[in-house]
This record gives C-alpha cells, structure tokens and sequence, in this order.
C-alpha cells in the first residue's frame, strides 16, 4: 500500500480539487460555479488557491473560454480519480438532473454525424426545456482515441472505430448505407443507372483526402469514378455541389440532413454498398456517472425518434 502523506493532505482543502474537476469539465468559471452552487468570486478566489498550490497558471482565460495548460492537462486525471473514489466510498452519486444541470455534453464526432446529430439534440434538448448543453469536437473513426484523450470529452461518435481496447466502452447508435447527393438537374431522374453514375463528375470526401472505401469496393467491381475533387470535410463539398453539377457519395444519414436543408436530393447507388454502424464511445471510467448514463440514453432515444438512417 503507498504511504499517505498525512500532512499534506490536512493542509489542503479537497474543495479546490472539486473546482479544479469542475473548471477542466466546464471550461468556464461562470458554469463551474452553477455547477458547484457558489459565487464566481468563489470559484476565482479557488482558483487562485489552486494556482499557488501546483506553481501553475492551470487555466488561462481565452475567447473559447478556460483553456487548461499542460499542468492541468497531466493533473486532471490523477484529480478525477481521486474524486471519483471519495465519491464512491461517500455513497453512489446522486441523480442527474437535466433540467437543473448546466453541464455541458463535450461530443466528438466528424461533420457528417454533426449535421445528422446536432439539430436532434439541440431541438431535443428546447422542446423538453432541459438545462444541458453540448460542444462539438471534431474527430474520425480513425482518430477517435485522441478525442478521449481530453478528461473533459464525454462521448465520441463515429463510424466503425478501429484498434478498440479494453479501456473504452461502446454502443450502436444506428446502421446507415450510402446514398448519393447532387444538385436537381444535376442527374434527370431520381435514380442513376450504373451507366449515368460512372459517366457522370463526382467529388470525394474521405479522411486523407485521397482515397476512401467507396473507391476500393467499386475498383473491385471493375469502376473507377471520375473524381474531379477530394475534401477532408464536407464543408467545401457542399458548396460545390451546391454550384456544379457534381455527384457526392455519402453516408445516407448524412445525405438526408443535408437535402433537407439545402437544395439538393439524394438517390440509391447503383451499386449493392454495404451498410455501416454509427457507435458511440467513451472512457470505462466515465461508465457510471450519472450524467454520463444520461446522455448515452438521451442519445439513443433521440435516435429512436429520428427517420431511420439507414
């Protein structure tokens, strides 16, 4: 068993550890003290404290709000643990309350799931007058794992994540397919044949910019796209297909967002695609939380109201 420092614990105050788990979760002194029900003139004075204690500015006050330095980044988790255990030795945690919490969900997805899954959470979140909020992150399949590197990030979204381990937890959030996209009069009809498809301009939008599974799986099948524009993002996509007469193949949730709000219409591929999984995803240690149990099931029942994905 490691040796307890006796002292050095009686001559610090566990509530500045409290504000420090508050203000890395919030990023703002406003919140951490809605959160901590105390004054902002309280949670300063903390912070102060806090500062004098590890020799380190901690936070630093930016337009995006308090960004925590390196220290506070390599404290943070030692800190949370070390919450987490009082808090479990205290009791279970008291009920979340999504309608007097000001919590707010950090959720890293990439912009295709962002299109899909903003609108439904923030419209779901005003009709049922809850308390909560939400801040996008942006992150891939590929590199999910350094989203949940931050102890603040609550969930990652994303499709098929790869090199899974025993460290994280996940959930099927839906199935999806891939539909295509393009501007009316772009195509002549509602449907393309194989013919129409590969004879037409197509932009790509895939994690390197490069290449992506819909090339390989219709290189195997003999096709090859003629792709006039890759695009990391769907941002610049978008606003191409929006002025050129282009097709995008994209996920079909994805597609469906986008024609909604935009004047675009989607259509099947020509070709059978397999479908794919949305999961979400988060840190086992976050497993328990209350507002972590939370938004996991508030995800999935907004997900179950929504028109199918797939």
């Amino acid at each position: 068993m490691n040796r307890i420092n006796v002292r050095n614990i009686s001559r610090t105050d566990l509530n500045l550890l409290l504000t420090f788990h508050c203000l890395m979760t919030e990023r703002s002194a406003t919140r951490a003290s809605a959160v901590l029900h105390v004054t902002q003139g309280a949670v300063s004075s903390a912070l102060k404290r806090l500062r004098e204690q590890f020799g380190d500015e901690l936070f630093v006050r930016t337009s995006a709000g308090m960004q925590p330095t390196r220290k506070a980044l390599e404290i943070a988790p030692m800190i949370a643990e070390a919450l987490s255990t009082v808090s479990a030795l205290l009791g279970t945690d008291t009920a979340f309350s999504p309608q007097d919490s000001h919590y707010v969900f950090n959720l890293a997805m990439s912009d295709d799931l962002e299109a899909y899954l903003a609108p439904r959470l923030v419209e779901a979140v005003s009709r049922q007058r809850l308390g909560v909020r939400f801040a996008f992150h942006q992150t891939n399949s590929s590199l999910w794992k350094n989203a949940l590197h931050d102890p603040a990030m609550d969930l990652v979204i994303c499709s098929e994540p790869k090199d899974f381990s025993t460290n994280y937890s996940s959930q099927v959030l839906f199935s999806s397919s891939y539909s295509c996209l393009f501007r009316p009069g772009a195509c002549d009809q509602a449907s393309l044949s194989l013919e129409e498809y590969f004879a037409g301009e197509h932009v790509r939008i895939c994690f390197d910019g490069r290449r992506g599974f819909i090339d390989d799986l219709f290189e195997k099948a003999g096709h090859t796209r003629k792709v006039t524009a890759s695009f990391t993002h769907f941002a610049g996509a978008l606003t191409t297909l929006l002025s050129s007469d282009v097709i995008a193949t994209i996920p079909t949730f994805a597609a469906g967002a986008f024609a909604q709000q935009m004047p675009l219409t989607t259509c099947p591929v020509p070709l059978p695609v397999p479908s794919f999984r949305s999961f979400m995803v988060w840190d086992i240690a976050k497993q328990e939380k209350p507002q972590h149990e939370w938004i996991r099931g508030f995800l999935s029942r907004v997900i179950q109201d929504s028109p199918c994905a797939a």
